[in-house]
């Protein structure tokens, strides 16, 4: 079964994201959620299409492509002409990537067959608010806040430069 064949039958009764994403900026509110947004546009999907998923195929892409540890990254992409759509991308690399906006990192350890968590920063106003009201964050979101201040602060950065062997 080739994993990029899409079964037409699966997707004629959802709507296009073109379609969700004007429907949603021609709304009343004009602050789009847009985790309702991508919840609109994925109604239906079936659990192959999870973030889940997605980490499991790359994953497995990265085991085949690469000899050893690796990474697997995620970038959340707006796009250009419907700013309320939010594309995922997920691909693999050999050495650490620099911290930016938008990005999730794992490692894989070969050894353990484990993929471990490495970072996550959200978008520039996101990480602008936790950084600002980062004493009144929920327990809940204070990990993220953490990300958020160490990727400001070039933690982040350091902490790739240690990963990538380029700091002792």
């Amino acid at each position: 079964m080739d994993p990029w064949r899409v079964n037409e039958s699966d997707i004629a009764d959802r709507p296009t994201v073109g379609k969700v994403a004007t429907d949603a900026a021609a709304g009343p509110d004009e602050r789009i959620n847009s985790v309702e947004l991508q919840e609109a546009i994925h109604k239906g999907n079936t659990s192959d299409d999870s973030y889940e998923s997605q980490i499991d195929q790359a994953l497995e892409r990265g085991k085949k492509a690469h000899e050893g540890e690796f990474y697997l990254v995620v970038l959340f992409k707006k796009e250009r002409l419907l700013q309320n759509v939010v594309r995922q991308y997920f691909f693999t690399r050999i050495s650490c990537p620099t911290p930016e906006f938008d990005q999730t990192v794992y490692r894989y350890h070969p050894k353990s067959d484990q993929l471990e968590f490495i970072w996550t920063v959200p978008d520039w106003g996101t990480v602008e608010k936790l950084c600002h009201y980062r004493a009144d964050i929920h327990p809940d979101q204070q990990e993220l806040a953490d990300y958020a201040y160490r990727f400001k602060h070039g933690l982040l950065d350091r902490e790739c430069a240690k990963l990538n062997k380029e700091l002792a």
